[in-house]
């Protein structure tokens, strides 16, 4: 059985990941699974995420359910399945440990950007953020300055994001970055 490819989208909240995700899964020719960092959190019971339970706890159970979410993919891959990661790495160790357990595997690596202010804004607009979330991710989520593709949400479409990296995908053989951050 062939391996699945992945495609990792690394970006801060509000960026526009899970648009283009949507976007790629409906343009692209093979199917390819969505998975979220979001959706992962969302597995929680509602007292982790409401504030219900203290704070050491709820982050434990975060952290343990992030690391859930980094085996999964892996697993998933192995068994032929192609996949679209929509992740925040706002960890060093998040990165790491997703390049070491994806070595041998076929990943392209998109930096997700746009301006702090657009991210503000749309972080407003929506209604359903954490206001200050993306300003807190702006600086962490890029700080390993590697990637394959960078796209910007800011002045592209979902859509027009998501062309871009059908053609990078459809364009090359081999992807680089999660093999330099393997080293």
């Amino acid at each position: 059985m062939a391996q699945g490819t992945v495609i990792f989208l690394n970006g801060t909240s509000s960026s526009g990941k899970t648009s283009i995700s949507l976007e790629l899964q409906r343009i692209l020719d093979e199917p390819y699974l969505h998975i979220s960092l979001d959706q992962f959190l969302h597995m929680l019971p509602a007292d982790y995420l409401n504030g219900g339970k203290p704070e050491e706890t709820t982050t434990h159970a975060m952290m343990q359910t992030v690391k859930g979410m980094h085996h999964a993919l892996p697993a998933l891959a192995a068994a032929g399945s192609n996949i679209i990661v929509d992740h925040v790495m706002q960890e060093k160790q998040w990165l790491e440990e997703c390049a070491s357990l994806l070595a041998g595997y076929k990943v392209l690596f998109v930096s997700v950007v746009c301006s702090l202010e657009e991210l503000q804004r749309r972080e407003t607009e929506r209604g359903d953020r954490n206001i200050g979330l993306a300003s807190y991710q702006y600086n962490l989520v890029h700080s390993h300055g590697i990637g394959d593709l960078e796209i910007n949400t800011e002045f592209n479409s979902a859509l027009e994001c998501a062309e871009k990296i059908k053609t990078y995908l459809n364009n090359h053989s081999q992807f680089n970055a999660f093999k330099a951050l393997q080293q």
